[in-house]
């Protein structure tokens, strides 16, 4: 009886990914798969490990970085750069605020592209990033093209605290995505009662019914 029931969820379970990858949709065991493969995962036991890690690393660098914006640009502003910026006209310390959120949602959009396989979110991503990097280096450039009075030191430092904040939100919001997403695997795997095992990480649910399908 109890193989007949294995059978009869197993037989579900193909047509479940047949149906899926004819219409169009997206396997959620072919994308558990390539996360697992990805990230590098050996088996079930140090996956709650890797959710850890991520998780206390982002919230580490997302804390400190919080406290570097209002340490360097609201309490101890000592090199202020009084040209606004070019595009929207804002000053630097708005830029400032508004520099994690486009970096942010460009690295969950990126890898939201890459997981997914969609082109639309990877595009999007590319724009945002692209525009973090200009408001970065956009002192640099108003140096060098003379459009501003501002001595070199004070636009190195304001560059350097841009870059520092826009890597440290890149990195943080990395590692929070990828414990979101190890964290996804998890619990869809305990949902379908399966393991990850060291030699292969396909479950062996979804290789009980690839056999099915087969035959």
């Amino acid at each position: 009886m109890d193989e007949q029931s294995s059978s009869v969820s197993a037989i579900e379970n193909s047509s479940e990914i047949n149906n899926s990858s004819e219409s169009g949709g997206i396997d959620p065991w072919q994308l558990a798969d390539a996360i697992l493969e990805r990230m590098d995962v050996t088996d079930s036991q140090t996956i709650d490990e890797m959710i850890h890690k991520r998780a206390v690393f982002s919230g580490t660098i997302i804390g400190g970085l919080l406290l570097f914006w209002w340490l360097v640009f609201v309490k101890f502003d000592s090199a202020s750069f009084n040209e606004p910026e070019l595009i929207l006209q804002l000053n630097y310390e708005v830029i400032s605020a508004l520099l994690p959120f486009l970096v942010f949602a460009g690295s969950v959009l990126n890898m939201m592209s890459r997981e997914l396989g969609r082109p639309g979110p990877g595009t999007i991503a590319g724009f945002l990033l692209l525009i973090s990097v200009y408001f970065v280096i956009e002192p640099l450039g108003m140096f060098l093209f003379n459009q501003t009075d501002a001595e070199i030191g004070t636009v190195v430092w304001l560059c350097s605290r841009l870059a520092i904040i826009g890597s440290g939100v890149y990195i943080g919001s990395k590692m929070l995505m990828e414990a979101f997403l190890l964290s996804w695997v998890k619990r869809f795997l305990e949902m379908h009662e399966a393991s990850i095992t060291k030699e292969d990480s396909i479950t062996p649910v979804e290789m009980e019914a690839a056999e099915i399908a087969e035959t």
